[in-house]
């Protein structure tokens, strides 16, 4: 508690804090999360070559281990932030309702290589305020559903759910008590108490966290109704939650068997290949509500309001950012490509797993909140509770609503 309110009273004083003097180093920083060791040597190659073609601009990368989001506001409220770094596209509308970021429309119009037509316009779209463009979205990955073809084939069932009535029904007939004790030993789906994985049917349903207006919408129907059918698949005992069944999360679940679908996205490809390589499994787009939709996981590369080397620092965010740094980036399908011609170029559109998720991207929206850290946290809660309490899905939300509306930030 104590460490999350000086988190966001941090906040309050940046517009103070970034009229001090900056940070001065002998060059260049770059700086983001420790990510896996394969995405990290992927990612030091595609720098090197950076390095190869750009040998007059030295830099240090410097991942940051631990609590990377308290840090590098820390950095940008103190001026000693890397000249260019990881930006979630969840949290980015707090980042610039704070002016703490550089806007980069100018670099972009003046950088003739540079095309931000190639971009899908979700993944642009969610680092843009007030005409600026503020990142440049690195990658992507979207939920999809994750599928056990050998339990499916057992099941008897010969078609991918396409809404959620079949859904519903496929996760009916895959659940089952395999030994006869009266306890269910295998789930039709594995689900987990977060708000993100529940956006997509909000989504889907034709309801918004914040609506359009900007006011909380998470107390109208189609958001309620969506919370109801998500968190109704548990209640009914053909969905479990991770923690129900002994494991940490879901790409376990998914991978000892213990559900015949999953909810996940790109991440949990490399887990499934490296610790069940024998598991048959397949992916597909996520079952439709009154419309199709899904979430989009993006991050961007970004820069301090006043970086020390802004003209280097644009140079890496160009070609890391553009058609042959991505490229490289994507090449091994650790994460998929925001820009289309990219992905076209890796093949991604034709491959049976890449091919569902960059189709999903054509309806995919990235879920961002316009509250500060403290309201998401509180709304993080409020899911959570609903699941293990008797509490509805109605009185959670509503219960939500009276907590964190006064985190709401002010444009």
């Amino acid at each position: 508690m104590v460490n999350t309110f000086k988190k966001i009273s941090l906040f309050s004083l940046f517009s103070l804090l970034i009229s001090c003097g900056g940070f001065k180093d002998d060059e260049m920083r770059l700086s983001s999360w420790v990510s896996s060791p394969q995405e990290t040597d992927l990612f030091e190659a595609t720098l090197q070559e950076f390095r190869n073609l750009n040998p007059d601009i030295p830099f240090d990368f410097e991942p940051i281990p631990g609590n990377y989001s308290e840090k590098l506001q820390l950095m940008l409220g103190t001026n000693t932030a890397p000249d260019v770094f990881f930006l979630k596209g969840m949290i980015s509308p707090s980042y610039m309702s704070f002016g703490i970021l550089r806007d980069l429309s100018e670099d972009i119009a003046t950088d003739p290589s540079f095309d931000s037509e190639d971009f899908y316009p979700a993944l642009l779209e969610a680092f843009q305020k007030d005409g600026g463009q503020y990142g440049i979205p690195k990658d992507f990955s979207p939920y999809v559903l994750f599928y056990n073809k050998e339990m499916f084939r057992e099941a008897g069932i010969d078609s991918l759910p396409s809404n959620w009535q079949e859904l519903e029904a496929a996760a009916t007939a895959l659940t089952k008590d395999l030994d006869g004790d009266g306890e269910t030993d295998q789930f039709g789906l594995v689900i987990e108490p977060v708000l993100e994985m529940i956006m997509p049917f909000v989504y889907q349903n034709g309801g918004y966290f914040q609506n359009p207006d900007g006011s909380l919408g998470i107390t109208d129907e189609p958001f309620i109704e969506a919370v109801e059918f998500y968190h109704g698949l548990y209640r009914k005992g053909i969905a479990t939650i991770p923690t129900d069944v002994g494991q940490g999360w879901n790409g376990d679940t998914f991978g000892r068997g213990k559900a015949a679908m999953a909810l996940s996205g790109g991440w949990l490809l490399p887990f499934l290949k490296e610790n069940y390589p024998d598991m048959d499994w397949g992916v597909a787009e996520l079952p439709a509500g009154k419309q199709k939709a899904t979430i989009a996981f993006t991050t961007a590369y970004a820069m301090p309001k006043a970086p020390n080397y802004p003209e280097d620092a644009w140079k890496l965010v160009s070609y890391l950012g553009g058609k042959e740094g991505m490229k490289k980036w994507t090449s091994q399908g650790l994460a998929l490509p925001s820009r289309r011609s990219v992905a076209e170029e890796n093949g991604f559109y034709e491959d049976p797993v890449f091919g569902v998720m960059m189709r999903s991207i054509e309806y995919a929206r990235p879920f961002q909140i316009q509250f500060s850290e403290r309201g998401f946290e509180e709304a993080v809660v409020g899911v959570q509770s609903m699941f293990f309490t008797d509490k509805s899905p109605r009185q959670s939300m509503l219960d939500i609503a009276s907590r964190i509306e006064k985190y709401k930030l002010k444009k």
